[in-house]
C-alpha cells in the first residue's frame, strides 16, 4: 500500500513575520513597561526629570545621525600637470639584514652611460654580473620593455650586494626611472 504524504505548504518567510508581529500584545507590554518605569521616574527630582527628557532625545539623534569625521579613505585630488616627490627605499632585503649586522658603509651605486652598439647583456658581461641574473630580469620586463631598448647616452645605474652580485639595477629614460631589485628568495622584483 502506497501512502503519499502531503507536502508541507511553504510558507512566505516574511507573511510569518507578519503574523507574528500583528499576534503580539503590544498594548500591554506597553501598560506593563510603563507600570514597572513610573515609579522609578516618579522617584527622581523634577530637575533630573527635566534634563532627562531633553538630553535622552539629543541623545538619540546624536546616535542616528553620520559622523563628520574624515576618515584615511579619502583621496586628495591633484592637478595632473604637479609631480610629487616621493622618497623611495631602494636598499634591498639583502642589503638591510648586511648592513645592520655589519654596521658597515652602504655598497655605492656605479653609474653605466650605453655607448653607441651596447646590448644589457655586454653591460653584464662587463660589470661581471652572472647572465642568469639577466634571464630573471627580462622574465619580469614588462610590456615597456625597458631592459631591451637601450639608447645611446641612456643611464644604467647598479648597486651591489657586499659580495659584489648584482642588487639593484635602475636605467633611466625620457619616462622615469625603471627599478628592478633582488628580492629575499634570489629573484628579481621590478618598482614601476
Amino acid at each position: 500500500m502506497n501512502r503519499r504524504r502531503k507536502k508541507r505548504q511553504q510558507q512566505d518567510p516574511l507573511e510569518s513575520v507578519k503574523q507574528r508581529l500583528q499576534s503580539f500584545d503590544w498594548r500591554s507590554k506597553l501598560v506593563s513597561t510603563k507600570q514597572r518605569i513610573e515609579p522609578l521616574w516618579m522617584r527622581l527630582p523634577l530637575l533630573h526629570r527635566r534634563v532627562l527628557m531633553v538630553l535622552v532625545p539629543f541623545v538619540v539623534v546624536l546616535l542616528l545621525l553620520p559622523s563628520g569625521s574624515k576618515d584615511a579613505s579619502e583621496t586628495v585630488v591633484m592637478p595632473a600637470a604637479s609631480r610629487m616627490e616621493i622618497p623611495i627605499n631602494t636598499q634591498s632585503l639583502s642589503t638591510r639584514e648586511q648592513a645592520t649586522a655589519e654596521q658597515g658603509v652602504e655598497p655605492a651605486w656605479q653609474d653605466y652611460t650605453v655607448k653607441q652598439g651596447d646590448t644589457l647583456a655586454a653591460v653584464f658581461r662587463n660589470q661581471g654580473f652572472p647572465m642568469a641574473d639577466l634571464n630573471a630580469l627580462v622574465k619580469i620586463e614588462g610590456e615597456d620593455q625597458p631592459l631591451s631598448r637601450l639608447r645611446q647616452g641612456q643611464l644604467v645605474r647598479f648597486k651591489r650586494t657586499p659580495e659584489g652580485e648584482l642588487d639593484i639595477i635602475q636605467l633611466d629614460s625620457s619616462k622615469g626611472a625603471v627599478i628592478f631589485f633582488r628580492l629575499s628568495d634570489g629573484g628579481f622584483g621590478r618598482s614601476k
